[in-house]
């Protein structure tokens, strides 16, 4: 009766001494945070006694590397580079403990996250006497979001002939892994079909003379502020011209001026000149003098490579009456439009009502006296 006695107590005593080893009782909650947010990890530990520590350790997958230690108990105790913030004066890392009954929260608390931060996080209890083996353990993951970073692996302009191809890709970086998508900056369709493109590469084939423009890609994983990078393509070729009005009418000897405008595109950017037909149907080029005036024009509705040019004609005479051409060359080749001007009655142009009323105004002894304006 004895020998039974004893072995219902030892049996017992190995049932209480296992009950109150300790242990981590719920699973590590994953964290996902954004660069330079601050990420908690908790790891809660039932039945903790003064033989036991709680230890934080940041795993190290590179070349099979140990786990970094972190924290025992509430104390800090890692030992790298830890730096502490200039603006707030706080470390990067911390522990942090809340007790409930048997129950202790071990907090790790890590700032100013960057993307080396992410990655398994592990929670050990050390027990006494305890091979490492059997010691508690549980992983706590960390994902840091990296905003998408375009890496500069592409030229910023490309410059290309009539019909030639083009591959342009576009590469990023960020977590999660950023969609990218190509478009035109001006709207338009782009040359394949559709105003987007998704994926990394962007290939223009056959290319003409209306694919030139800027390619904007854009990297986005709804992580802000998405990154984007634009690339110029120019296309080399020959010069078109076209005018903006084709016909042009103003009345003679009365010094009213006569505006031309032909607008010229092409790249390289053409070298420019206006021609007058003669009675005989030659051509004669016009030179920048006291009877014409020759300027190039600015305006924002105009598209890459093209150039807005005017011919003033001065004090519009019979003579003047006739066909101009607006002729660009370049090493492609040439292109011209013609520009007609003809005669009409009355003044034509913005300024003529004040010509006419200025004129009107101007009596001698009850009549008109003859002003040139």
């Amino acid at each position: 009766m004895f020998t039974i006695t004893f072995i219902v107590f030892v049996g017992i005593s190995s049932i209480f001494v296992e009950a109150q080893r300790p242990d981590i009782v719920d699973e590590i909650l994953p964290e996902v945070k954004q660069k330079n947010q601050i990420g908690y990890l908790n790891c809660t530990v039932v039945n903790k006694g003064s033989e036991s520590v709680v230890q934080w350790s940041k795993v190290e997958t590179v070349n099979g590397g140990n786990p970094i230690l972190l924290s025992e108990d509430d104390k800090t105790v890692y030992r790298g580079n830890t730096g502490i913030n200039e603006d707030s004066g706080q470390r990067k890392y911390d522990i942090q403990s809340r007790i409930n009954g048997r129950r202790v929260t071990y907090m790790l608390v890590i700032r100013y996250l960057a993307e080396e931060d992410a990655g398994d996080y592990l929670c050990t209890i050390r027990i006494q006497g305890v091979q490492w083996p059997e010691w508690p353990k549980k992983i706590g993951k960390l994902t840091v979001q990296i905003a998408p970073q375009i890496q500069p692996s592409i030229n910023s302009i490309y410059e290309k002939d009539i019909g030639s191809s083009l591959q342009l890709t576009c590469e990023s970086h960020g977590n999660p892994y950023p969609n990218i998508t190509w478009k035109r900056e001006d709207g338009q369709e782009l040359p394949m079909g559709g105003f987007q493109s998704r994926g990394a590469t962007l290939n223009l084939t056959d290319i003409q003379r209306n694919d030139r423009g800027n390619y904007i890609c854009v990297a986005d994983n709804n992580v802000k502020p998405p990154d984007s990078f634009k690339v110029e393509v120019i296309v080399f070729f020959q010069p078109s011209c076209r005018p903006v009005q084709s016909t042009v009418g103003q009345a003679q000897n009365r010094r009213f001026n006569a505006k031309l405008e032909c607008i010229v595109a092409g790249y390289p950017q053409p070298s420019m000149k206006w021609m007058k037909e003669t009675e005989n149907g030659k051509l004669i080029e016009i030179d920048d003098d006291d009877k014409y005036d020759i300027t190039k024009q600015f305006s924002n509705q105009l598209q890459n490579d093209e150039f807005w040019y005017t011919l003033l004609v001065k004090n519009v005479e019979a003579k003047d009456y006739t066909n101009y051409h607006c002729v660009g060359s370049n090493k492609y080749g040439d292109g011209e439009t013609t520009i007609s001007l003809f005669e009409t009655m009355q003044c034509q142009g913005l300024h003529c009502s004040n010509l006419i009323n200025t004129t009107s105004r101007i009596k001698t002894r009850g009549k008109i006296s003859k002003f040139d304006i």
